[in-house]
């Protein structure tokens, strides 16, 4: 990183020092996350504007970015509040919290094993035709 993300770096993590996150800054965390286009988003608005239709392409690629920005919005508020009825009402949910990324890391896994699995199993299928000849 160069001093200037160092900088940045610094300034968020004293403003979430003490692991609160405020309602703000979840709004403005899902709206600079939403506003920021995809490469999804970016061909969308090049393909329109090679067809001639830039306000289509203006259109679709600022629907795409509200809706987003609005979705993470929604998830982070759902989540803070979900969070803080789960810890107000168990104590048992700090130790499930420091399992959580060993948790997250075996969903993952086994996603992708079940990936992996479903694809090599189908492999075998494409050297057969469908009447039973090769």
């Amino acid at each position: 990183m160069d001093a200037h993300a160092r900088a940045h770096a610094s300034e968020l993590r004293s403003r979430l020092s003490d692991g609160r996150i405020g309602t703000w800054q979840t709004v403005l965390f899902g709206l600079t996350g939403g506003l920021i286009p995809c490469p999804a988003a970016i061909t969308v608005f090049l393909l329109c504007l090679h067809l001639g239709q830039l306000t289509l392409g203006i259109t679709l690629v600022s629907a795409f970015s509200i809706g987003l920005a609005l979705t993470l919005v929604g998830i982070g508020i759902a989540a803070s509040l979900g969070m803080g009825a789960l810890m107000s009402r168990s104590s048992r949910m700090d130790r499930v919290m420091t399992y959580a990324p060993w948790i997250s890391a075996a969903l993952i896994a086994a996603v992708g094993v079940f990936i992996i699995w479903s694809g090599y199993s189908h492999l075998g299928e494409l050297g057969h035709s469908h009447d039973g000849t090769h």
